[in-house]
């Protein structure tokens, strides 16, 4: 959805990019090798988000996040300028839309104008990006697919905003779907075995505020929806049962819930993976209505393997848990072969990086 304008991979610089998340915000410095077919990240850093400076996309203190970024960038003697923004939001609107075919420089105002009818927001308020997924023929017409990114302009302008007083280069604000997406893209090893581009994947973001989960067919982004619970309702619920503060509840949850222990005892553990397991079947039924839709938009449409990262995909067996409940294979990313972090590798929880990784990639 965004383009890189440099010179060629051997000649790409590092670039820095960033993901802001209600409950951390992670930095990794990196660039891509081999026309974006190796990622190598130099540096990596995960840092509490200050406190009431962000929400839903949005950056709210300015100043709090100028001065948390300049100073480990700063510490670390970061001496890059490029940098990248990868955001998520419920005001994010992202539609997957089919067009007659018609040339590059024809394309433009032919999606601005099928926006227009057919998305209900007002045009003058977003910025609009849009990527070409692919050219097919239906019923003797040649077509396109185009992905359809609109950012409120309110959210751009705070986050280049941000990137002017840090006198830094902004390249591009992506969003999560698009960059995990390109890590898909191709063909990669996860987890030490090969994935399939002929296989239907679904990515699952368990963030802390929303469950962002993104359909990928052939490499390409087929479908893209947020669930409105994350992370955040699980901590919530436990700090309440348990008098804890919302950071020894996710630590608790972490450290302490195993969902193949669940065996309605009354036991401190066992209430502890209750409580999980009520939280995460509300995510599951909600991600299996997705499922269900996506498989009704197209015959032949299923869902083959499902890959889950971000923070909560920490939970102990909640994969296979999820195998069990869906009945679709569900594995956790903890490798990915073209990923390579060099001597930080033995540190890293590469699922809670994987937004900003993506965001280097670009296409």
């Amino acid at each position: 959805m965004d383009k890189y304008n440099g010179v060629k991979d051997l000649f790409r610089k590092n670039i820095i990019s960033v993901d802001i998340g209600t409950y951390t915000t992670k930095i990794v410095v990196g660039k891509t090798k081999n026309k974006n077919k190796e990622i190598h990240i130099n540096n990596a850093f995960m840092v509490e988000t200050p406190s009431e400076s962000y929400e839903d996309g949005y950056i709210k203190n300015l100043e709090a996040f100028k001065k948390m970024i300049h100073s480990i960038l700063n510490k670390n003697k970061i001496k890059e300028k490029d940098i990248i923004f990868t955001v998520q939001s419920k005001d994010i609107i992202t539609r997957e839309i089919v067009l007659p075919y018609v040339k590059e420089e024809e394309l433009s105002s032919m999606v601005y104008l099928e926006i227009e009818q057919y998305l209900p927001i007002r045009l003058d308020e977003y910025a609009v990006e849009y990527k070409v997924l692919e050219e097919f023929v239906d019923n003797d017409i040649k077509k396109i697919r185009v992905l359809v990114g609109a950012l409120p302009k309110s959210m751009v302008k705070i986050y280049l905003e941000l990137i002017e007083s840090l006198k830094l280069k902004a390249l591009a604000l992506d969003m999560h779907a698009n960059c995990i997406s390109k890590i898909f893209g191709g063909n990669v090893t996860i987890n030490k075995e090969n994935h399939s581009l002929d296989k239907t994947v679904t990515l699952i973001d368990l963030g802390h505020e929303y469950t962002n989960v993104t359909i990928i067919n052939k490499g390409l982004i087929r479908f893209n929806r947020l669930i409105h619970q994350g992370g955040r309702h699980i901590d919530t619920s436990i700090a309440n049962t348990y008098n804890l503060s919302l950071e020894d509840a996710q630590n608790r949850k972490i450290e302490h819930t195993n969902l193949e222990e669940v065996d309605g005892g009354f036991t401190s553990t066992s209430m502890l993976n209750e409580l999980v397991q009520s939280n995460v079947d509300t995510w599951i039924s909600e991600i299996q209505r997705i499922f269900q839709y996506y498989n009704s938009r197209e015959r032949g449409n299923s869902v083959d393997e499902i890959y889950l990262y971000g923070g909560s995909s920490n939970i102990k067996n909640l994969s296979n848990y999820m195998t069990n409940y869906t009945n679709i294979p569900t594995i956790k990313i903890n490798t990915i072969d073209n990923i390579k972090f060099g001597k930080m590798s033995a540190k890293m929880d590469l699922g809670n990086y994987l937004n900003a990784i993506g965001a280097l990639i670009r296409r």
